[in-house]
Parts: C-alpha cells; sequence; structure tokens
C-alpha cells in the first residue's frame, strides 16, 4: 500500500458518529511508552487497509510532516451495518523487539481428505511471537500433504519457525495446529421387526375395518 496519511483529532471536536458522516474513521495510535495519538483518516483509505492489511502488514504512514510505521492491532466493525467504526494502530520501534499475531497459512493437500477418510480441523488460526519488525514474517507454513489418517496432526514444534523469532508463550510448542478428524457417517434408520409387525397389524386392521364398513 502507499503511504497512508493520517489527519490529527480534536477529542473536543467532532464526535465519532459525524466523523464517519463527514467521510472520516476515527483511530488511535499506541507506541510502546503507552503514549496515545488520536487520530482520523479517510473512509476509502480505511477500507483499503480492512482489505489488504493483516496483523503482519507493515504500514508506512504520515502525520503533520513525520513519518513512522504502524501495525493494525485491532478493527471495530459494526456487527450490525458492518460499517467501519474504529481502529487502532501501533507504532514500531524498529531497533526492539515486538510482540506480533503471526497467522497460520495451510498448504498443500491432505491425503485423508483427499480420500474423504477425514476432515481437516484448524485448531489455531495464529500464534503471538516477539521479534524485530525486520526478522517478522506474513504467515507460519503448515504443511498437510504428510496428513494420511484421521487421528494424525501436526503441533507448533514440528513447523519451522525462524530462530530470530519467539514464542511468547513457550507452553504453546506442542500446542495443536491442524488435525484429522473422521468423517461423520450419516445414519439412517431402519425399522426393527416389532416395528415393521405392528405396521402391517395396524393396516390389515385398517383394511378390516373398511370392509365391514362397505358392507354395512
Amino acid at each position: 500500500m502507499e503511504k497512508v496519511k493520517f489527519l490529527e483529532r480534536d477529542l473536543n471536536g467532532k464526535k465519532n458518529k459525524i466523523l464517519l458522516k463527514d467521510g472520516f474513521v476515527p483511530a488511535v495510535v499506541y507506541n510502546a511508552k503507552t503514549e496515545s495519538k488520536n487520530i482520523m483518516l479517510d473512509t476509502s483509505t480505511a477500507k483499503q487497509i480492512l482489505k489488504n492489511a493483516t496483523s503482519t502488514t507493515i504500514l508506512d504512514t504520515e502525520l503533520d510532516g513525520k513519518s513512522f510505521k504502524v501495525v493494525v492491532k485491532e478493527i471495530d466493525i459494526n456487527p450490525v451495518t458492518e460499517e467501519l467504526r474504529h481502529i487502532s494502530f501501533f507504532e514500531i520501534d524498529e531497533s526492539k523487539d515486538m510482540v506480533f499475531s503471526i497467522p497460520f497459512e495451510i498448504i498443500g493437500i491432505s491425503p485423508a481428505v483427499k480420500n474423504n477418510l477425514g476432515v481437516l480441523v484448524e485448531v489455531m488460526d495464529s500464534i503471538e511471537v516477539r521479534c524485530k519488525v525486520n526478522d517478522l514474517i506474513p504467515s507460519i507454513k503448515v504443511d498437510i500433504s504428510g496428513l494420511e489418517h484421521p487421528g494424525q496432526s501436526i503441533s507448533i514444534d514440528e513447523l519451522e519457525i525462524p530462530k530470530n523469532i519467539s514464542l511468547i508463550n513457550e507452553e504453546l510448542k506442542n500446542a495443536t495446529v491442524v488435525t484429522i478428524t473422521e468423517m461423520q457417517e450419516e445414519i439412517v434408520s431402519t425399522p426393527t421387526e416389532s416395528e415393521t409387525t405392528t405396521a402391517e397389524a395396524s393396516t390389515e386392521a385398517e383394511g378390516s375395518t373398511e370392509t365391514q364398513a362397505a358392507s354395512e
């Protein structure tokens, strides 16, 4: 994406609803010093960020002539109208380790899924890591081509993660990322012998009643 231009937002000025009507999306930029800058950006740019940016996308931005890099931390969308209401950014310090959420990317085709032996279940979709921005990768690939049978799975410690990227929670290194579960067969109920006998008896009784009524 091209450099994103932020505009300073006065908290004593227009309210968020009015900004949205005027074609702007309110936002905030945080940094490691717990400082925050209240900003806004035009709606078209905000929608491009919503469409193209992920948790690992580094955005070049500008505010009052100063350039800096940010990542998207949170996007607030109205659950009813799907209107983009607010965006939270985090300013990057390129000299320090930072916390990022890297998504898992499924690659390959599982023979178990291909042969209808099982269903792929994605247990985790991302993992929080610590690294410098220059070491950040867009995703962690999960190759499922070796999953041939139900019950097989892939854990985090089986994935190729660069050494300069560390997990925030080391206890998750054995956590399952994807697994294959058995296909659930559709159960078709069939009448039991007693149910069949009862149904036949009921049919015969109805037939006898109809015959008797006709003769009367």
